[in-house]
């Protein structure tokens, strides 16, 4: 007859007992237990994650979370994986304020590893704990506004609302600049994005500010963040061009409304003019040209000095000269006597080679008046004079 035991060595043998007997010894081999067991901690969440060197063997692993933040009420949340990792944010309990470790133990077989612990991690900020969770403050955008810096980012009861760090909250937002001087803002819940503009108390080419924050005991992560260019404020160009656009155009109006009128009373004078003007009135203006007559005296063609006269017709001898012969004529002028002659006959043959007899011509039948023929007598000083009438 055989019998069967088991060790705990693992292994299974055979032996011989006594005549004819058979003893059978099973060894069942427990798991080994995993190796380097971490946590890893953010905004986001908490994994645990650990190394096992028999994969290939059919293995789970036991995880076990440990609330420490009282260990006589100490609260154990576990999980079973096939993994080498595992997200425990769902299985922290209160973890604004708690501490924890986690246990990772081998089972195959119905057997169990040794656990292997971690080190106590937390997201309270004033808890005892080797690993420390701080939350990751959000990205920043920088940009000059009032000739300040404007700062403004999203707000993280927003942005990490589903983790678990942010369970069950309560607490605003508290974030601290810190420049020259380190200043402190609260952003409520309520708001999505949180912001607010920092003095400097003077210009530079860059500006960089650094922040944190907390959450009641949980804090962030400091983050840095620069502005490279001028935070000066400048008027806008709006601010010139508006009024000088308002003026323009009140000068235009002005203009078109001056022109109207303009307008409106030339043709109002226009209408006027047209209806009260009779119309035999409006003639045509003819500019013609001026008869004229010209008295030419010339020269005579005997070379023989005499005396300058004129020839008369009967008619125009006065009626007491009338019947008297040339002779007589000669002697008695109606004029009178002709002392010029006389006395400047020698003058005259000076400037004359020979006597002039001088006639009297009218062109265009025009007939000649007494007093042109008087005018002609003393034009014998001017040869060739052409008298216009």
């Amino acid at each position: 007859m055989a019998s069967v035991s088991v060790c705990a060595r693992g292994c299974l043998e055979r032996r011989a007992c006594g005549k004819g007997r058979e003893d059978v010894l099973i060894c069942v081999v427990r798991p080994s237990p995993p190796a380097s067991v971490s946590i890893q901690c953010d905004s986001y969440g908490v994994e645990v994650r650990w190394e096992y060197p028999d994969l290939d063997q059919d293995v789970q692993f036991q995880v076990k979370v440990i609330h420490d933040y009282n260990e006589r009420t100490s609260n154990i949340t576990q999980n079973l994986t096939r993994s080498l990792h595992l997200n425990i944010s769902s299985m922290l309990f209160n973890p604004a304020y708690n501490r924890y470790y986690v246990t990772v133990t081998a089972v195959r077989g119905g057997e169990e590893s040794e656990p292997t612990l971690s080190d106590i991690f937390s997201y309270n900020k004033y808890a005892t704990a080797k690993i420390m969770c701080y939350l990751d403050f959000p990205e920043v955008e920088l940009s000059p506004k009032d000739g300040k810096l404007h700062v403004q980012f999203t707000n993280p009861l927003q942005l990490y609302r589903n983790s678990p760090a942010l369970r069950g909250l309560t607490d605003n937002l508290k974030y601290f600049i810190e420049t020259e001087n380190k200043t402190s803002e609260t952003c409520e819940m309520k708001q999505n994005t949180c912001e607010t503009s920092v003095v400097f108390s003077e210009y530079r080419g860059e500006y960089c500010i650094n922040l944190t924050g907390k959450i009641g005991q949980r804090f962030f992560n400091l983050r840095s963040s620069c502005f490279t260019g001028d935070i000066r404020s400048y008027p806008p160009v709006t601010v010139y061009v508006y009024p000088v656009l308002g003026v323009v155009l009140t000068l235009l109006f002005i203009t078109g409304i001056i022109m109207l009128l303009v307008s409106m009373c030339n043709s109002e004078m226009k209408k006027k003019d047209f209806s009260t003007q009779p119309a035999e009135e409006c003639r045509t203006l003819r500019v013609e040209p001026e008869a004229y007559s010209v008295v030419k005296i010339e020269q005579s063609e005997n070379t023989k000095e005499q005396d300058p006269f004129l020839e008369m017709s009967d008619d125009e001898l006065p009626s007491s000269t009338k019947g008297l012969g040339s002779g007589e004529l000669e002697v008695k002028s109606p004029y009178g006597p002709n002392d010029l002659v006389g006395s400047e006959q020698s003058n005259l043959s000076d400037f004359y080679d020979c006597p002039h007899s001088h006639s009297l011509t009218a062109f265009r039948g025009t007939e000649v008046k007494e007093s042109t023929i008087k005018t002609a007598k003393s034009a014998y000083l001017s040869p060739g004079r052409v008298l216009e009438t």
